[in-house]
């Protein structure tokens, strides 16, 4: 009889006990008591000393920027004057037909006595009126009219004196040597110069050359020439800005020098002598 299948005998369940958890206390922070006491430090202390901060090499300080930036202004300046020097004449070219009328009209009224003293006059046979801040007058000058209008009138800069004399080589060629102080930054001076190259080219048939007193960068390629200063006795007019109002005439060299608006007068004065309505 074969044998009796043997039953399989029950396997124990082996039970994992689980450990149990442990816990994780953390510690409690101790706090440290701070003492209120300053600490000493009886170590010695090294004097601490500011020095004055130097500029770095390469870079250029405040001052030298803003010296940079006048020359510049300078140089624009001074570029600006020569410019009305060149162009001066194109200023006034700028009269509307209605200005001319209206002038017109002034100057006939004047020639009939209808006008009040401060706004026309008569003055060596030149009539003279007062219209757009400008007085005007008409000379008839190589052969036709020139309209010529100016701050003042006649009247106005007549008392101013005119010192010296002018050699004949004054007149000769064409070029008159504007010399401008090229440090001046002044509105009578461009002011004064613009009715000075105006009259010199349209009034009187010279060419204004702008030129300087002194070297500057603001003159390169610019002649160099003064009253003082001129070997070749070159038709000069030198401009200046002082407190004392005057004109000298020296040799081939007319001096003019004023501040404000008597520079603008000085100016004039000689205008009006070179018109031949001043004698």
């Amino acid at each position: 009889m074969p044998e009796e299948d043997k039953m399989p005998e029950k396997s124990e369940e082996i039970m994992v006990k689980e450990e149990p958890k442990q816990e994780v206390v953390e510690p409690t922070p101790v706090k440290e008591e701070v003492s209120k006491e300053p600490i000493k430090d009886d170590s010695p202390k090294e004097d601490i000393q500011i020095k004055e901060a130097q500029p770095d090499e390469g870079k250029e300080t405040v001052a030298e920027k803003v010296e940079t930036k006048n020359i510049f202004i300078a140089i624009a300046v001074v570029i600006g004057i020569f410019a009305v020097i060149i162009g001066g004449f194109y200023i006034y070219n700028n009269i509307t037909g209605a200005t001319v009328t209206s002038i017109d009209s002034l100057h006939q009224r004047n020639a009939e006595g209808k006008l009040d003293p401060d706004k026309g006059y008569i003055y060596n046979d030149y009539s003279f009126v007062y219209a757009q801040d400008l007085w005007w007058t008409e000379m008839f000058i190589g052969g036709k009219w020139v309209r010529t209008p100016l701050h003042f009138g006649p009247k106005d800069v007549d008392q101013l004196l005119v010192g010296g004399e002018l050699h004949d080589d004054f007149n000769n060629g064409t070029d008159v040597y504007v010399a401008i102080d090229p440090a001046v930054n002044d509105k009578h001076y461009t002011l004064g110069i613009s009715e000075l190259s105006f009259n010199l080219v349209k009034g009187l048939n010279r060419r204004a050359v702008g030129s300087c007193t002194v070297e500057d960068e603001a003159c390169v390629d610019r002649d160099i020439i003064s009253c003082d200063n001129n070997p070749d006795r070159l038709p000069v007019i030198e401009l200046v800005i002082a407190n004392e109002t005057k004109v000298i005439l020296n040799d081939t060299c007319m001096l003019i020098q004023g501040q404000d608006f008597e520079f603008v007068k000085a100016i004039e004065r000689v205008l009006y002598e070179w018109y031949g309505i001043i004698e």
